[in-house]
């Protein structure tokens, strides 16, 4: 299977914090992967696909939080026993430049130090 993705995800974790859809209550976890234009996470709140949703992205050892809003591209169940767990694959569809490039900044850095 051929890669289709233009950017390298990297394995990294970014606190995610969202609104649950239906409560508006602040719901937070932590990437699985990321890369310029997406991220991969889990939570406890069903999404749907095509949902848009307002995203804040804190990365590690950094204070400042990055606001962008990204689109829901699947949903998958990830546990089969107790409460349910969903993996998220979302698309930002909106990000600051400033705060997108210091994301891209942040990824070229771990990519670096794997080299």
């Amino acid at each position: 299977m051929q890669e289709r993705r233009q950017h390298i995800r990297m394995e990294t974790p970014v606190l995610v914090q969202f609104p649950h859809p239906e409560t508006m209550k602040t719901e937070r976890s932590f990437t699985q992967d990321v890369s310029a234009t997406g991220i991969r996470f889990p939570t406890a709140v069903r999404l749907r696909v095509g949902q848009e949703m307002p995203l804040a992205l804190q990365l590690p050892f950094l204070d400042a939080t990055m606001h962008a809003t990204a689109r829901v591209l699947w949903v998958r169940e990830i546990s089969r026993h107790g409460a349910p767990q969903y993996e998220i694959g979302a698309q930002f569809r909106w990000i600051e430049d400033p705060d997108r490039q210091q994301l891209v900044d942040h990824l070229s850095g771990l990519l670096r130090r794997r080299v």
